[in-house]
């Protein structure tokens, strides 16, 4: 009974961690195409998005991995144990290291901005047409987002930590959204006006989050207790994580890097096209590995190891059986997929075979992220966040060497640093999955391998379907319309097919997903009902 009340618990918390990291993803999505539509025919943005390099690097180096590695699995078990005092003692000490690195980072970027570009986007000093004093500009300017960045990223571990998945899954939402209006009313008019605009959405997103915090920081104090064992534990986390999480966004700072050596606007239509591919992963491994997480580590925690297994492989199988057909769409689909979200107005035909090109390559890497994402989380909640440091240096090793040969020996152009960061994932999970089992003996390749076979035996079928369905059904490119529903018919084909033949070979993780859905649309319609009644 005990162990049905606590999958009921884990479905409902990842299902409203799902529907609120949908919208969180469906708003940033739109955000990533008023960047396109707004920023792309002035000229301007690639340096807008090459701009958030160095703001990205202050949130991953202070906050980043370190929020689910350290954070959160510390002080869920000592709220576990009772002894919340304790781990706020770890946590808040935290917080105030944090923020005097914060401003010490803040002022050696600002200072030596110029030349940290120079190195980050080398092709501008190459020729290219990218403007290096707007790029300069905005850096500097959105350098301000980052503390509020940074302490919204700590009340939404701290969130977590108390399993209030709702609040902090939904804070995006409204930084998004304030992003939009910032894009939408002057991104075609000036990208200075654009970056100011962030900067005054982070700062809401911050504010919001504390409010829903505020209440759990009367633990707090403006302290250092450096010799707490608690501290001592999560700073040994800590830091193998933020390295971690510094070591991702330095896979995406290579990835950007490279674009600036193509053409002008081939670092905004990577973009798309990193975003597009993106946007399954957060929505189906993130978020269930964020309401997996503290249940692992409370297993752990009370050495359950059988209990800790169940929760994991559960999770491993739930995640691949929603990206695999996913993946499998994007790649048969991806030139439709980025007609119908790129292609408005004017802008050319060519954008969408380069961005398809590149979303074809992004899409293989699905499955390899999504396990690396659940698997980071693993360790984490065994408090070993060295090993996916490791793992993720040699990710960066390879993504720079498949990099440099793509580039280098090979015609595929801008779709190479796509392709060449899939491999570099693959590279990833292939060593995480391998340590994880010389760590635990669980095996998350070998446990799962018959399931994933069966899953397998549907998806195929179903890529077909969408396969003979897109032939037959082809757009006219310049209907909007005609695209949507000419990509609509055979991905809803593929979907319904992948759906029929899991209920029909009895894979009982798809009543998982059903119910998992049909919860997560509950407590969200419940929640804002209770809203309206009030």
């Amino acid at each position: 009974m005990e162990q049905l009340e606590t999958n009921r618990k884990l479905t409902g918390a990842a299902a409203i961690v799902m529907v609120a990291t949908f919208m969180s993803r469906i708003t940033g999505f739109l955000r990533t195409t008023l960047i396109y539509t707004r920023m792309y025919p002035g000229g301007y943005s690639d340096e807008f998005l090459m701009a958030f390099t160095l703001p990205d690097i202050v949130y991953d180096l202070l906050a980043g991995g370190a929020i689910a590695a350290a954070l959160i699995p510390v002080l869920s078990s000592y709220i576990t144990k009772g002894k919340e005092q304790i781990g706020w003692r770890a946590v808040g000490t935290f917080i105030n290291l944090t923020l005097a690195c914060m401003v010490l980072l803040e002022v050696i970027f600002f200072v030596w901005t110029d030349e940290l570009l120079g190195i980050l986007a080398a092709g501008y000093q190459e020729g290219s047409g990218g403007d290096k004093a707007l790029l300069v500009e905005l850096t500097r300017i959105l350098l301000l987002s980052a503390p509020f960045m940074m302490l919204a990223g700590q009340c939404n571990g701290i969130l977590n930590s108390y399993k209030r998945f709702a609040v902090a899954a939904f804070g995006p939402v409204i930084y998004n959204l304030c992003t939009i209006i910032s894009i939408a009313a002057f991104g075609s008019v000036s990208a200075k006006l654009t970056a100011w605009g962030v900067v005054a959405s982070a700062a809401i997103f911050f504010l919001i989050q504390m409010s829903a915090t505020f209440r759990h920081f009367r633990h707090y104090k403006p302290r250092l207790y450096l010799k707490s064992a608690a501290f001592r534990e999560l700073f040994s986390l800590a830091i193998p994580s933020l390295l971690s999480s510094f070591i991702l966004e330095m896979n995406l700072m290579i990835s950007r890097g490279y674009a600036t050596f193509f053409d002008e606007g081939m670092l905004t239509l990577l973009n798309n096209a990193n975003r597009t591919w993106q946007l399954p992963l957060g929505i189906f491994a993130q978020s269930i590995g964020i309401a997996m997480l503290p249940t692992l580590s409370e297993h752990y925690a009370a050495d359950n190891g059988k209990e800790f297994a169940k929760v994991l492989n559960k999770g491993i199988r739930v995640v691949f059986l929603l990206s695999l057909p996913t993946s499998l769409l994007m790649m048969i689909l991806s030139q439709d997929i980025m007609r119908v979200l790129f292609k408005w107005g004017e802008l050319s035909e060519s954008d969408v075979l380069y961005g398809g090109a590149c979303l074809f390559a992004y899409a293989s890497a699905l499955i390899f992220a999504s396990m690396i994402a659940l698997l980071n989380r693993a360790f984490y909640s065994i408090h070993d966040s060295k090993t996916p440091l490791l793992c993720g240096v040699a990710g960066i090793v390879a993504n720079y060497v498949f990099n440099w040969f793509f580039r280098s020996y090979t015609p595929l152009g801008i779709a190479g640093t796509a392709l060449a960061y899939s491999m570099s994932t693959f590279v990833n999970m292939g060593l995480l999955v391998f340590a994880f089992y010389r760590k635990t003996g669980i095996h998350a390749v070998y446990d799962n391998g018959r399931y994933a076979l069966r899953a397998l035996f549907a998806a195929i079928p179903s890529g077909l379907a969408a396969v003979v369905t897109g032939a037959l059904i082809r757009p006219d490119v310049t209907s909007k319309l005609s695209q949507i529903v000419c990509l609509a018919v055979p991905m809803t084909a593929g979907l319904l097919l992948f759906w029929y033949l899991c209920m029909k070979i009895r894979i009982p993780e798809i009543g998982i997903v059903n119910n998992m859905v049909l919860s997560g649309f509950r407590k969200v319609g419940s929640m804002f009902g209770r809203r309206f009644s009030r």
